[in-house]
């Protein structure tokens, strides 16, 4: 019978071996590997299945090593490079048609974050981040009944995250694997609450439960959880 733990053991073994032996990269690997097989089974696949193309798609041990082995032992260096690892791995997300015009706006102001800090990608941070900047509507409201003041939310996140030496940055800056997780759990949440779009409400709840990303270690320092934020968005909204 296939054992995963096993089989992710194993592959620690073989990255070590082929030279991907920076632990805080090696770790940050196998959390978006186990991530990666966590959706797959819950959309129907076989654990080994899963396993199999989660492995395929972080890739070759070897081809790892020359990639990172390329940018030196840099912190900032090693980090952009691993963000493009990840990034390369990852799903897509939800159609742009099933957001509503506030969450839509709430990406667009993510990507004004991003670069606002010197970041190259787009992250739960920057996505929270850019949802504060929403004064009206239901996430306003949401934060008010759950009660979050935006100005101490905002420092609290700037105080978790650093300014990025200043590079050249590309126009569409990608969304790293924890946003899109993110993502496509508001989209499940929205679908929960017989929601036809998704709103930013939905996105902010989605950011609690992916968890790992800064932006859900924030809240979650703040002791919001996500059973009493779901809850306030079915005051908000209840199903039909």
């Amino acid at each position: 019978m296939f054992n995963l733990d096993q089989a992710i053991s194993d592959w620690r073994a073989r990255m070590l071996a082929a030279g991907v032996n920076a632990l805080d990269i090696l770790d940050e690997l196998e959390s978006h590997l186990r991530e990666d097989i966590e959706e797959q089974m819950q959309s129907g696949s076989a654990v080994e299945q899963a396993f199999g193309l989660a492995v395929r798609r972080i890739g070759n041990p070897g081809a790892l090593r020359s990639e990172f082995a390329k940018v030196g032992r840099g912190k900032w260096a090693l980090l952009r490079k691993l963000k493009a690892v990840l990034l390369r791995a990852s799903h897509s997300i939800p159609s742009m048609s099933t957001f509503t015009p506030s969450a839509r706006r709430t990406l667009e102001l993510a990507r004004i974050e991003a670069p606002r800090l010197h970041h190259d990608f787009i992250g739960t941070e920057h996505l929270l981040l850019g949802m504060l900047a929403l004064e009206n509507g239901a996430l306003a409201n949401l934060l008010k009944r759950i009660g979050l003041d935006r100005g101490d939310l905002r420092n609290q996140v700037e105080n978790r995250i650093g300014l990025f030496p200043r590079s050249t940055t590309q126009d569409n800056l990608p969304y790293t694997p924890r946003v899109k997780k993110a993502l496509s759990l508001a989209a499940r949440e929205a679908k929960a609450c017989q929601s036809p779009t998704i709103g930013p409400e939905h996105i902010f709840l989605g950011l609690l439960l992916e968890g790992d990303g800064i932006a859900g270690r924030v809240l979650k320092n703040l002791g919001v959880t996500a059973e009493t934020t779901r809850a306030e968005i079915l005051k908000q909204s209840p199903p039909l």
